[in-house]
C-alpha cells in the first residue's frame, strides 16, 4: 500500500469513528416525550364508545381505527379523529360470529382477518362477512407477512409459525419454541410453556419476545436471523397459578414490537410498571415507563389502552428531541 492510499484509508477510518461516536452521543442525549392527540371511550351513554376490553387494534391506510373487543365480542371502527363509524360481529358459532376473538390483522385491501376459536373469519372494511377457514391447533396470534400470506402462531409438531394464503390454503410451518427455565420445569410438558404470546411481522422478518426474559428473536426465511436482549429486573416473567382442576392458568408479559428504519420499539409488562424500550441499531438507547398497554403504532401515532375510571383508547405522538 503506497503513502497516498494509507492517508486515504486513515481519513476514512477517522471519519467513520467520528460518525460512530456522534451517533452514540446523539442517541444518549435524545429525549422522548409522549403528547396526547385524543382519546376514544366513555363510561356511560353511548355504547359505541364503551369498551369491555381492548384486545387488539389495527389502523388502515386511511387512518381508520379498528378495535377488537374480546369481552363484548365485536369489532368497532372509528375514523382517524376517533369518531364512531360502525361495529360488527357477535358471540356465536354461525357465519360471521365469534367464539372468543383472540387477535386480528388487516391486509392491503382493508380486509380484516380475525383469529377466533379454531378458525379465521374474514370481513371487509364495512363489516361484511366474507368467509372463514379452520385450523387444527390452538391459535394464539395472527399476522401478515410481506407477501400478504397469513401467519398463525400456535403449538403444532411441525413448528410454531403456520403460513396460509388469504383464502385459507395451508402452505408451510417453521420455528421452534423457547427453552423453559428450570424453575418452570413442572410445566415443561405444556406446549404453551415454550411459546411467545404475540408475533410481529415487519417487512420480511418476524419478531417474537421470549416470555422468560427480555430477549427478542428475529426470524427471516424461516430461520432465526438475530437475537436482541436487555437485562432488566422488572421484566414480568410468567406467573403460574394452579387454580384449574387438572391444569393451570398463568400470566405472561404482553408485548408489541414495531420497527421504523433503524429504530425498534419494544413494549412489555414489568412487575412494577409497563415499559417501552427503544433500540437503535440493536442497542437499547431509552427505556420509557408508560401508563397503559400499547396496542398499535401507525403513522407515528401510538395507540394505548388505558383504564382509570373506564377503559379507553388513547392516541399519542412521540416527540424526539436531541
Amino acid at each position: 500500500m503506497n503513502i497516498k492510499n494509507i492517508v486515504i484509508f486513515l481519513l476514512v477510518a477517522v471519519f467513520l469513528l467520528i460518525n460512530s461516536c456522534s451517533h452514540k452521543e446523539k442517541s444518549s442525549r435524545q429525549t422522548f416525550t409522549f403528547e396526547k392527540v385524543y382519546e376514544i371511550g366513555m363510561s356511560v351513554d353511548d355504547e359505541n364508545y364503551i369498551f369491555g376490553s381492548i384486545n387488539d387494534v389495527e389502523v388502515d391506510s386511511w387512518g381508520n381505527i379498528y378495535v377488537l373487543d374480546g369481552k363484548m365480542t365485536r369489532i368497532v371502527k372509528f375514523d382517524r379523529d376517533g369518531k364512531f363509524i360502525l361495529r360488527f360481529g357477535k358471540k356465536g358459532q354461525g357465519p360471521g360470529e365469534f367464539g372468543f376473538p383472540e387477535s386480528m390483522v388487516l391486509d392491503s385491501d382493508r380486509n380484516i382477518y380475525v383469529l377466533s376459536s379454531g378458525k379465521v373469519l374474514v370481513f371487509d372494511e364495512n363489516g361484511k362477512y366474507l368467509q372463514s377457514f379452520p385450523y387444527n391447533f390452538y391459535g394464539i396470534d395472527i399476522a401478515l407477512d410481506n407477501e400478504e400470506n397469513l401467519i398463525l402462531l400456535g403449538p403444532r409438531d411441525d413448528g410454531i409459525f403456520h403460513v396460509y394464503d388469504r383464502k385459507g390454503n395451508y402452505l408451510y410451518s417453521y420455528g421452534s419454541g423457547f427453552k423453559v427455565p428450570d424453575e418452570f420445569a413442572k410445566f415443561k410438558q405444556a406446549r404453551f410453556s415454550k411459546l411467545p404470546i404475540r408475533l410481529w411481522s415487519i417487512e420480511d422478518e418476524v419478531y417474537v419476545l421470549n416470555p422468560y426474559r427480555l430477549e427478542i428473536h428475529v426470524y427471516k426465511d424461516g430461520r432465526i436471523k438475530d437475537k436482541l436482549s436487555k437485562i432488566t429486573p422488572d421484566y414480568l416473567r410468567p406467573e403460574i397459578k394452579e387454580s384449574v382442576p387438572g391444569g393451570y392458568v398463568g400470566y405472561v408479559s404482553d408485548n408489541l414490537i414495531h420497527k421504523k428504519e433503524d429504530m425498534l420499539f419494544v413494549f412489555y409488562n414489568g412487575k412494577a410498571a409497563n415499559w417501552l424500550d427503544i433500540f437503535d441499531e440493536g442497542k437499547c438507547i431509552k427505556s420509557l415507563q408508560v401508563k397503559g398497554a400499547l396496542r398499535a403504532i401507525y403513522d407515528e401515532k401510538f395507540y394505548f389502552a388505558e383504564e382509570e375510571d373506564y377503559l379507553k383508547l388513547v392516541v399519542y405522538t412521540l416527540k424526539m428531541d436531541n
